[in-house]
Order: C-alpha cells, then structure tokens, then sequence
C-alpha cells in the first residue's frame, strides 16, 4: 500500500523530518509560523531558537 508520504519530494520530506523534530524536541509553532518553545517541555540547554533545517 501506498502512503502519501511516498508521493512527497525528497526536499518536502526532509522540511517534514525537521518540523517533527523540532515538535519532538519541545518547540511549537505560534501562528505566524515561528518557532517557540513549549513552556511545558524541558530543554537541556538554554537555546533560544530552534536548530535550523540542515544542509542536504
């Protein structure tokens, strides 16, 4: 069977890769899109923003 994972770009999957990450990592997106940290998640370090989308 086929998943709609499949029909997605090599690139759309990695953004997608990156976006679950983030979300697993305790970041959360506010409306505008921007990335912020979930207030009840625990982070091991004091980093302000979000690790970027690395290079392919």
């Amino acid at each position: 069977s086929s998943s709609s994972w499949d029909g997605l770009s090599p690139e759309r999957r990695r953004v997608l890769r990156h976006h679950l990450h983030l979300r697993s990592s305790g970041w959360i997106q506010d409306p505008s899109g921007k990335w912020v940290k979930d207030g009840n998640a625990e982070f091991d370090s004091d980093e302000d923003e979000p690790p970027e989308l690395p290079p392919t």
